[in-house]
């Protein structure tokens, strides 16, 4: 199951929420602004990271000025209280899945939230109508000499 977190004043947030829901993929969304993350919220999306916190927090958050000299030297368990009682610090929207992650809203990468039959399905109807495409082109031209 997809889970998209979410802030309810986050642009971005909202158009993740619209497409997914365009696609018909199925989604669990928790909006921090609501209901804010926990520690394991934020461990099961930190697994999933290349950076680390590096990956979800929000340089152009208000308190990331403050918070950013301490952060490398915080323990783990410290930095993730920190995300839990101020969520503005996270980057938005989270989409993960069970081994996907996409932080922040990129049309092009969050294509791969669509299941792979479904995918291979539409590639394959893109090729085909592609095919018929280059023959017709083939045979115009042929046509026109």
């Amino acid at each position: 199951m997809i889970r998209l977190y979410t802030q309810s004043s986050c642009h971005s947030s909202r158009v993740a929420r619209q497409w997914l829901e365009a696609h018909g993929i199925e989604f669990k969304e928790k909006n921090f602004s609501v209901d804010s993350p926990t520690v394991q919220d934020l461990k099961r999306i930190l697994s999933l990271t290349e950076h680390g916190v590096d990956d979800i927090i929000s340089a152009r958050s208000k308190d990331y000025p403050e918070i950013a000299p301490k952060l490398p030297e915080m323990p783990l368990n410290e930095a993730l209280k920190l995300l839990c009682d101020h969520p503005k610090l996270l980057r938005r929207p989270i989409i993960i899945s069970d081994s996907k992650i996409q932080v922040g809203f990129n049309e092009d990468d969050i294509r791969q939230f669509i299941p792979r039959p479904v995918r291979r399905l539409k590639f394959n109807a893109l090729l085909s109508r592609l095919d018929g495409n280059t023959g017709d082109h083939i045979i115009n031209k042929r046509m026109v000499e």
